[in-house]
């Protein structure tokens, strides 16, 4: 990896694209300082520079958003709330409003997609959809959902379609070995149902009935199992223990699964403004999002703690709320990590169990009772696990609803009902924002209550967000960078939007031999420290990963350089008028070729991303050609 220094009273002026791109100014000049091996080792980013600004003054000021759904009691919207009828509090501190609005989607249209209108070789990750309303995303969980349940969403769906009006803007995802985008937002319902239509159902590789047929089960069962228990009790334990790792191990992978997938999610849309309603279609969803949910609720009337969650499923036993039964693992930091990406980009969830209404175990064909008529206590067993199944899958779901402000429908045969009720829950809500009064980022959870004066009036919005540090973080976990950044690279993933840009890549000149790939950033989406010196400081990483078009399973390429800006105040002004500049520099061989180019804001840890396609001239064929 190459490191660039913007250095403070370097201001002379360098056009680095060539008129390609669309800032009106060119960036200031820098220098470049390049390491051993960049871009020797096409599959993976060169080491992190470990360079630090001791000079720095650290002052970080966060907006915490709070989407706030708002009903009476017979369940009806209150739409006619302002401002001074609310009352914020953060762990019983109250918070100085700075952002209050009212949303909902009103009569008009919804805005149409944005063309993307750009010279040949440049390319933008700009927001395709600009939204005057509540943005919706329908997830298909082929991970967590067997095949039977995979075909009844997709029929649920298209009856979905065929209802909903006109007008709301959906995106359509599918997650199993990897998060892939069916449809970006539109609100053609014609080539919504079509997408659904067509989606390949996916087989999950780590449920062990995917199929969503007779399971057949690891342990002996029936007269079998008592036999064994008679006479060899040690090699039944041994049985029993080995399906135990089993479910463990199949756990474990599906939540590193999720977690990857759902991180993807957020960070592709958090470039969007306002409100997104997360439509999780899944049969179980294997984890709790907040990993200390019993200390950080504790205490919280309506917060969906233990007693809650009991009163509205059944008095089971109690549910574990780390990750789910047999998980060896609790993943703090990354579902800590997760929660706050998604609260920042303003998700809110809402689980819509994928089986509909189930009933006894007995009768299911997917019970492993064989014809066995229950013997050895069987049909108890099973009917016992369906059980806790259930209510740890029902726990989850209700549990990741209540924390992000959605709602988790369950126990019914009309998911189309249920998807449209998703729908119409968040499409209107109030924006409230505030800057914490309580700046010690401590990475403790910080519970959100908001109140209204106004009585009979029921709210319901997400209930906190974890303190974390980033730059701490990102100490603590550096090998975390790495797994973003290299997602972000990934042509497999969505795009990213937080931190958005435009790049263009120059073919080779007259006596050349390198291609440019020139970064225009804009500055308004990165963190920028002001240090005692009175200059500001950031640090950006930029990267692009080189594949050939027929195969972006393997790159031929990656290219990377980090950027550690130190800008005196007319830089930075400048900077502010225009864009934050980057440019990388490689040979390639002629030919046509897939790019997937990424930044990071090693400040904010936010990340962007865009695919682009170009083709390097022979030039040696071409100069060849010139000199007759």
């Amino acid at each position: 990896m190459r490191t660039t220094q913007i250095l403070p009273g370097f201001l002379s002026l360098v056009l680095l694209f060539s008129g390609n791109l669309s800032p009106q100014s060119a960036p200031p000049a820098t220098t470049q300082t390049p390491t051993n091996g960049a871009g020797s080792n096409p599959g993976a980013i060169a080491p992190q520079d470990t360079q630090s600004s001791p000079l720095a003054l650290k002052v970080t000021t966060r907006l915490v958003m709070v989407s706030v759904v708002a009903r009476d009691k017979k369940g009806h919207i209150v739409a006619d709330l302002q401002a001074p009828d609310f009352q914020v509090k953060e762990d019983g501190q109250e918070q100085k409003v700075s952002v209050f609005s009212f949303q909902h989607p009103g009569t008009g249209e919804a805005l149409a997609p944005v063309p993307l209108k750009l010279p040949p070789n440049v390319f933008r990750n700009a927001l395709r959809y600009e939204p005057n309303r509540a943005l919706n995303v329908i997830l298909l969980d082929a991970l967590n959902t067997n095949l039977l349940n995979q075909a009844y969403v997709r029929v649920e769906m298209v009856k979905f379609l065929d209802k909903l009006p006109q007008g709301q803007p959906i995106a359509i995802f599918v997650m199993g070995r990897k998060l892939q985008m069916l449809q970006d937002f539109t609100t053609d319902l014609t080539l919504l149902k079509k997408v659904i239509q067509t989606a390949k159902k996916e087989s999950s590789h780590v449920m062990s009935d995917p199929s969503g047929t007779s399971e057949v089960p690891m342990t002996l069962q029936g007269i079998a199992d008592q036999q064994v228990a008679e006479l060899a009790p040690q090699f039944r334990a041994q049985i029993q223990d080995f399906e135990q790792q089993n479910i463990s191990g199949q756990s474990d992978v599906r939540i590193q699964y999720t977690v990857a997938a759902l991180t993807s999610l957020a960070r592709m849309l958090a470039g969007y403004p306002g409100r997104k309603n997360l439509i999780w279609l899944s049969e179980s969803i294997p984890i709790g999002i907040y990993p200390d949910v019993k200390n950080a609720m504790r205490g919280v009337p309506g917060s969906g703690n233990v007693a809650d969650m009991r009163d509205q499923l059944g008095p089971d036993s109690t549910p574990s709320i780390k990750n789910g039964p047999g998980s060896r693992h609790e993943y703090v930091d990354q579902l800590t990590l997760l929660s706050n990406l998604l609260a920042d980009a303003q998700v809110s969830v809402y689980p819509t169990d994928a089986r509909g209404l189930l009933g006894p175990a007995f009768f299911n064909v997917s019970t492993p009772m064989n014809g066995q008529s229950g013997a050895g206590g069987l049909a108890s067993r099973v009917e016992g696990r369906q059980a806790e199944e259930l209510f740890q899958a029902h726990y989850n779901m209700r549990d990741i609803a209540e924390k992000t402000g959605g709602l988790a429908f369950y126990n019914r045969n009309d998911l189309d009902t249920a998807v449209r009720n998703g729908i119409d829950d968040g499409s209107t809500y109030y924006a409230i924002g505030y800057y914490p009064a309580n700046k010690d980022w401590d990475g403790q959870f910080r519970k959100i209550q908001v109140a209204v004066t106004r009585p009979g009036v029921k709210l319901r919005y997400r209930l906190g967000y974890f303190a974390v540090d980033r730059a701490e973080y990102s100490r603590r976990h550096p090998e975390q960078k790495d797994i973003d950044f290299g997602a972000a690279l990934n042509p497999d993933y969505p795009i990213s939007t937080a931190v958005q840009f435009e790049v263009g890549i120059v073919p080779p000149g007259p006596g050349e031999a390198k291609i440019k790939v020139n970064y225009a950033l804009d500055p308004h989406l990165l963190t920028f420290e002001l240090g005692v010196d009175g200059l500001q400081r950031a640090q950006i990483d930029c990267a692009v990963r080189v594949f050939r078009p027929k195969d972006i399973s393997h790159p031929v390429r990656t290219e990377a350089t980090r950027i550690n800006a130190t800008l005196k105040p007319e830089v930075y002004d400048k900077i502010g008028r225009t864009y934050f500049p980057c440019q990388l520099m490689f040979e390639l061989e002629p030919g046509k070729y897939f790019m997937r180019m990424a930044v990071r804001d090693n400040g904010s840890g936010l990340l962007g991303s865009v695919n682009a396609e170009f083709t390097m001239p022979d030039v040696k064929a071409t100069a060849s050609t010139e000199s007759h």
